[in-house]
């Protein structure tokens, strides 16, 4: 028993539900950038480890530390005497995204401390800038500064508390210098002053690299690296140049500093001697972020990205040849569709009804898009339409739709008819194509979504089969507003912002087309670039890892699902220590030992992830249809994912539709044409990623596209007649999502008059053409329940769930259909019964979840989360009634994974039984002590308390 209590004790100590600590009399909030540049630069989560690691054993002080970017968690700044930013800056920088200037305006006015290290210490001279010179002091002007790498010799120190104990030192880092200070540094005390040479001045090393004439005319002069200020409002500021090298936490006199520089934003004291600290070799190689691709201030990725771009061929010649570097699969063959100089840097496509490609295209890109570098499109970014007029294969007509700035890098386009719906933070975008020669007009969808300029905000718009609208925005969209600027609320009540009430990270949505009846389908994912559906309604995605932690992956996309990128109670970083975390990486990235998250389907290893689609086509070999297709611009493949049914989840594997060994083949986006063909874009560019690219001037810029199809096809456009239903119908079953959209509004306007013709297509053998008429003839006013009816009766699984799906979208009462199809064969139907009860409060429900509940294998983790989903707001009445179902027979492998995914205020007990059961292993017993992590209440406690007792007997 002894072994034991050591072992609870080590657990529970551990774990987040520990009970508190007294108060603290000061604190300190840590916030560390997301991983960037090469190994040992810029390693934002290990200094900041180090540095909470020094502190957290000293008196009357608490050190928070958030990893990985802006903490998610609202209340992240609550109670702070000092804000350190130890992170990527720029156009980039964290702290003039959304709202976050008003977040630390607000502690500023309060009178916390404000420390900027290394990075962190340079935004934008007109947003971040003015705020800066108030609250630290000064910041790295780009163009104005210079970042060059060099050894600064400090020779002496002025008196000051951040300078106590610390000795003169000579340490090689990229010290800033020239930085824009307030006017005659009125209240601004030099920290650290150096004299850089001539050499250093001329900017070698600098990025953008120099020379720059007014820095190598203040030759001779000591330039200030490190200062601090005292404001008006009693807070301090402090900015610290150096630490782009991990490795200079290990200079004594360095770290000192630093140490000594939190304290004293906090107001407190420091010591005579300066805060005394050790690091070991072995602390100072720990948590270093696995690095991939560099960022844009990495002067080494910049200059091996001038390289590529001054070897790099353009224009249709080098277009046409590069084609020899492909790899197709057996019996497909890729052809040069378009390329520059019809169009450059594709972002984002879609193939219209008529078979032409649009284009949203990206020269304005990130920093491209202002001063200083940009903008290299002036008149703004341009919206394209390729057409192939003479059936060749190849476009010979290019059209600029629209050009403007408010389009500039547009991640998303969606072409419905005469509607072009564009994705580009922080709007959403419905044009309305009014013919050849008359401009198109343009009105809001939606706005206020935040990620502008960033590859991990709003993304591209599909068609659902069932008539709305699906996408998706990465984590740096948070929130989304109607196109007065309102916060949407969704069917559910709750505002859509990923503050972790309930919602985190990146998001998937659904509405009408015109925004209305708006929901959050699933959400905490990094950067899921696109969704997906098929025919049945099922909902499929990528999502891109924090690079270099090979954790890339694709999602079957379980309603209402947590995907688990950050901590779901506390929006922690998936990097920090938590009970029971994974044994590797790429599962720990994705919290996949947590209860409440859904399993990924595929793990494809490192990457960018871009377009997707289902292909449900007849053209491309066997092995892709009716599959996931997608793009990944890292590895340079377009490649399929064929999934096959496992339990009430999947399975898939993945088969390469095409390569490059071109290394500037990056593919962005994947369409379906009228034919069945597939339409690739190629961003072509020397890397991706890191928010960068090497094609930096317009007139050489490249751009390709490229046609799918078996080998020896030659390309169609089949007739389109929406004059009749049988056009219709034809259109309906389309492998093209533009036709598939005029066919299903015309054929829901008819109502009645297409039901004989729907009805042929439901009798027919095809089960995905059957869901496509189903969704029609379901939506027929007076026969949904009819068709409902049929539908969770048919044969086929996948229609019972179509038909489930439909009955819960229109609003219909579920309980009668649950009740037909809770003891259903198949895993997935019974799946899609238990998401059906969520937040249902019949009386019948907890009985009908009981009945699925109990047929739990103890083996489907999808099975198990979609119960987990079901009992959502009923979890203890839903539990109780499984208990009741299942009398003394709940301690059974099945029973264990029910009591560890439930939540209910009746849970804890019986998780403190399986604890302390001897039975329970070593190794097991971390998984039920986390479960009790999200569970709240005086219950939990209680359970706490219990283990605790039961650990000393």
């Amino acid at each position: 028993m002894k072994k034991l209590a050591r072992i609870l004790l080590s657990l529970l100590l551990g774990a987040s539900f520990c009970l508190p600590a007294s108060a603290a009399n000061k604190k300190i909030v840590l916030v560390a950038g997301r991983p960037s540049h090469g190994p040992g630069e810029h390693e934002f989560n290990a200094g900041c480890m180090l540095m909470k690691k020094c502190l957290e054993n000293t008196s009357g002080l608490t050190v928070a530390l958030y990893k990985g970017g802006w903490p998610n968690d609202p209340s992240a700044f609550e109670g702070a005497d000092a804000v350190i930013l130890f992170m990527d800056g720029g156009a980039g920088h964290p702290v003039i995204q959304g709202d976050h200037l008003k977040v630390i305006g607000d502690l500023m006015k309060k009178g916390v401390g404000l420390g900027c290290y290394h990075f962190a210490v340079e935004v934008p001279k007109d947003k971040g800038g003015p705020e800066f010179l108030e609250w630290i002091g000064g910041y790295y002007e780009d163009r104005w500064s210079t970042n060059p790498h060099w050894v600064a010799d400090i020779k002496s120190l002025p008196e000051h508390p951040v300078t106590r104990g610390v000795k003169p030192f000579a340490v090689k880092d990229e010290w800033y210098y020239n930085i824009r200070f307030r006017p005659d540094m009125a209240g601004v005390t030099p920290i650290l002053v150096a004299k850089p040479d001539d050499e250093t001045r001329k900017g070698a090393s600098s990025s953008p690299r120099g020379p720059y004439s007014h820095i190598v005319a203040a030759s001779g002069r000591e330039e200030v690296l490190s200062w601090a200020v005292e404001r008006p409002d009693g807070g301090r500021g402090f900015g610290f140049t150096g630490l782009h090298f991990h490795k200079n936490f290990g200079d004594e006199n360095f770290r000192k500093l630093v140490l000594n520089s939190l304290l004293w934003l906090a107001k407190m004291e420091v010591p005579a001697g300066g805060f005394v600290s050790t690091v070991t070799p072995e602390e100072l190689s720990a948590n270093q972020d696995p690095k991939g691709g560099g960022a844009q201030r990495n002067p080494s990725t910049n200059n091996a990205r001038r390289r590529a771009q001054a070897d790099h061929t353009y224009g249709p010649e080098a277009a046409e040849a590069s084609m020899k570097a492909m790899t197709n699969a057996p019996g497909l063959e890729s052809t040069l569709f378009a390329s520059e100089p019809m169009l450059v840097n594709p972002a984002d496509i879609d193939v219209d009804a008529r078979g032409r490609v649009w284009v949203t295209e990206g020269a304005n890109y990130r920093r491209w898009a202002a001063p200083p570098a940009g903008p290299l499109r002036p008149g703004g970014d341009r919206i394209v339409i390729l057409e192939d007029t003479k059936g060749t294969g190849k476009a010979d007509q290019a059209s600029t739709f629209y050009q403007g700035m408010d389009v500039n890098s547009a991640l998303g386009i969606c072409v419905l008819g005469n509607k072009v719906i564009v994705s580009d933070s922080p709007n959403v975008f419905v044009f309305t194509d009014n013919g050849p020669g008359v401009p198109p007009t343009k009105e809001l969808l939606f706005t206020g979504i935040s990620g502008f300029q960033h590859d991990h905000g709003v993304h591209a718009f599909v068609f659902g089969p069932d008539g709305k609208l699906y996408f998706n925005a990465g984590n740096e969209g948070k929130q989304i507003r109607d196109k007065y600027g309102k916060p949407i609320i969704d069917l559910e009540g709750n505002e859509v912002s990923a503050t972790g009430h309930p919602y985190r990270m990146g998001m998937v949505f659904r509405c009408n087309l015109d925004g209305s009846e708006f929901e959050v389908l699933a959400h905490n994912f990094r950067n899921n670039y696109e969704v997906c559906l098929d025919s049945f309604g099922t909902i499929w995605q990528s999502d891109n890892d924090d690079d270099g932690n090979r954790g890339v992956r694709i999602n079957y996309v379980m309603e209402h699902g947590n995907y688990g990128f950050s901590d779901e109670m506390t929006g922690a970083s998936w990097a920090t220590k938590r009970t029971n975390w994974e044994k590797d990486i790429p599962h720990r990235h994705w919290h996949q030992n947590d209860p409440g998250v859904i399993p990924n389907l595929l793990l494809t290893g490192g990457g960018s992830p871009t377009g997707i689609l289902i292909y449900e086509g007849n053209l491309l070999p066997e092995v892709f249809r009716n599959q996931i297709i997608h793009c990944d611009a890292g590895p340079r493949v377009v490649r399929s994912y064929p999934v096959t049914k496992d339990g009430a989840g999947y399975d898939a594997r993945i088969v390469d539709v095409m390569t490059s060994s071109e290394t500037w083949f990056r593919p962005s986006d994947v369409c379906v044409a009228p034919d069945g063909a597939l339409f690739v874009s190629d961003w072509n560019d020397a890397g991706v990623g890191g928010h960068n690219m090497a094609d930096q001037k317009l007139e050489t810029m490249t751009g390709r596209v490229y046609r799918i199809a078996p080998t020896g096809n030659k390309p169609s456009v089949p007739k389109l007649a929406l004059d009749s239903v049988e056009g219709c119908i034809a259109a309906l079953e389309s492998p093209n999502q533009a036709r598939r959209y005029l066919g299903w509004t015309r054929l829901h306007e008819m109502q009645e008059k297409a039901e004989k013709p729907l009805l042929k297509v439901w009798k027919s053998e095809n089960p995905r053409m059957r869901a496509r008429a189903l969704q029609l003839l379901a939506r027929i006013k007076g026969k949904e329940a009819k068709y409902v009816g049929l539908a969770v009766k048919d044969a086929d699984s996948d229609i019972r769930i179509t038909g489930l799906r439909i009955a819960r979208e229109l609003k219909m009462d579920i309980i009668p259909y649950v009740k037909t199809l809770a003891a259903d064969p198949s895993a997935p139907v019974r799946r899609e019964c238990a998401i059906a009860l969520r937040h249902n409060s019949s009386p019948q429900a907890p009985k009908l979840w009981a009945q699925l509940a109990r047929q739990h294998d103890g083996k489907d983790r999808w099975y198990l989360e979609a119960l987990g989903i079901g009992a959502d707001k009923h979890e203890s009445e839903f539990f109780a009634a499984w208990l009741d179902s299942v009398k003394d027979n709940w301690n059974t492998a099945a029973g264990r994974d029910i009591v560890w995914r439930s939540r209910g205020t009746n849970v804890p007990p019986y998780l403190v039984k399986i604890i302390t059961n001897p039975a329970t292993t070593a190794d097991e017993r971390p998984r039920y002590i986390r479960s009790l992590d999200f569970i709240k209440g005086p219950e939990k406690e209680a359970a706490v308390l219990d283990l605790l007792g039961a650990s000393t007997k």
